[in-house]
């Protein structure tokens, strides 16, 4: 599944309107994000049933406020809209899979 460029008039629709939302906050001038975006594409083209979202901070400013997006590439993980996990940094595709484990299994008890 393509990577899906929000902007403010659309990404509250879009966090609503699927069940698994994972969402890349990028800076245009930043190398870490620039490194990170094959792998986000990757694994969105992997795991169609997850939406995935990015969000230019350098153009949508309001969204990175709202979110406080305090260093790119930041990522936040919403699961029917509600936010449940979030994480910093650039990433290869393993940690990508890796926090998405923490979406899709964030309700789950693991017994001791």
């Amino acid at each position: 599944m393509a990577v899906i460029e929000a902007t403010e008039s659309n990404f509250d629709e879009l966090v609503q309107g699927a069940e698994y939302v994972m969402v890349d906050f990028y800076g245009d001038s930043c190398g870490a994000c620039v490194a990170t975006a094959p792998y986000y594409r990757e694994v969105a083209d992997d795991m169609a049933f997850i939406r995935f979202v990015q969000v230019n901070t350098s153009n949508f400013r309001k969204l990175a406020r709202e979110y406080k997006i305090f260093g790119i590439p930041a990522f936040k993980y919403f699961h029917n809209g509600k936010l449940v996990h979030e994480s910093v940094g650039g990433m290869e595709a393993e940690q990508i899979y890796a926090n998405l484990a923490e979406l899709l299994y964030h309700d789950v008890e693991v017994e001791k």
